[in-house]
């Protein structure tokens, strides 16, 4: 799952965290991995303990570069279009760092070393030798692909969750391409709207608004194309910190959900090969209620949604109240979601 949108500030690495471990909390028999493609590394920092232990945590990883910059750097310097053969070694058992998380939760760290190496994959992929931009282009597919063969994994089944920034970097193709399913984070603003036509753009070059595409747009899509590989299907749009009560709710508020909800459905009319299939009782358009305090809680307590308490916390100093209806809110959100994939 690439859970993206063009667009910040829509609950992108919250919805990534929240998904990966209450799906990993869920599934026991399986093993669950997040891959940390976006340069602030805030997925990893929860997972690995939260505020400040989860960052000392990842600065460790980092300094011996096992992140996901580290592998990319090594590549470079060793082995641009083939395997290392030691992919296994970048990805992190959660639970040995932070004991709040479940045991089959694994990391791919983040690294803000990733903007840099964007210059390396651009440098590989530019090679004159043959294959050389789908090499440049499948450094995660080849990390994936060596986690799945892992001895030590066996024959579990495996689901990964990829977080990414908002920009189309070419690490973001990266994450593309390593993914079969996209979740796409939105809130009902003008702003995300833009977001998410930006994303069928980079990805399918396709126009929602069946405008005249530039050649920037089609780049991407047309590289995919010359190289016969295989974009990732749409899967659902989560509409990020809905209000609790539609009825409160502004104009501006429903039209914006509601045009939201047109472009998911027009999309699905007009192009349901880009579609997952979902059973008749599914939403294609999901709503999650805003966290409110408890995504400030879960960042720095570095916990899964399901065990936070009705309690107060101290955050820096100052104790923030966690509530039992809010918990129960969110959690039932989350795990409506976790339902469908």
């Amino acid at each position: 799952y690439l859970i993206w949108n063009n667009k910040g500030g829509v609950g992108k690495t919250f919805l990534s965290y929240a998904l990966s471990v209450e799906y990993a909390i869920v599934h026991p028999n399986e093993d669950v991995v997040v891959i940390d493609a976006c340069p602030q590394s805030n997925v990893s920092e929860i997972i690995l303990g939260g505020n400040g232990t989860g960052e000392a945590n990842l600065d460790k990883f980092r300094d011996n570069e096992r992140s996901i910059a580290g592998y990319i750097k090594e590549r470079f310097r060793k082995s641009q279009l083939v395997k290392l053969g030691n992919e296994y070694t970048y990805f992190v058992e959660a639970n040995k760092v932070n004991k709040e998380m479940p045991d089959n939760l694994f990391l791919l760290p983040g690294d803000i070393d990733l903007d840099i190496c964007s210059k390396l994959i651009a440098y590989i992929g530019s090679s004159p030798a043959k294959g050389a931009w789908k090499a440049s282009r499948s450094l995660l597919v080849d990390l994936i692909e060596a986690f799945e063969a892992t001895k030590e994994s066996g024959d579990r089944p495996k689901t990964f969750f990829i977080d990414c920034n908002p920009s189309f970097a070419n690490y973001t193709e990266l994450a593309v391409l390593a993914s079969n399913r996209i979740i796409i984070p939105c809130t009902a603003d003008a702003a995300s709207i833009r977001g998410i036509k930006n994303l069928i753009k980079l990805i399918y070059g396709i126009s929602v608004d069946n405008k005249t595409m530039e050649d920037e747009y089609l780049n991407f899509s047309n590289e995919v194309k010359a190289h016969k590989l295989k974009e990732p299907l749409l899967h659902i749009f989560i509409q990020n910190r809905s209000r609790t009560n539609e009825r409160d709710a502004t104009k501006a508020f429903r039209s914006h959900a509601e045009e939201i909800q047109r472009i998911a459905n027009d999309l699905t009319a007009k192009h349901p090969d880009l579609f997952t299939k979902l059973a008749a009782r599914d939403s294609r358009v999901i709503n999650v209620k805003d966290g409110n305090t408890l995504a400030a809680i879960i960042n720095h307590e570095g916990c899964p949604i399901s065990r936070l308490q009705h309690k107060k916390y101290t955050i820096y100093r100052q104790e923030t109240q966690a509530n039992k209806a809010q918990i129960d809110a969110l959690n039932e959100d989350i795990q409506n979601i976790i339902e469908i994939i």
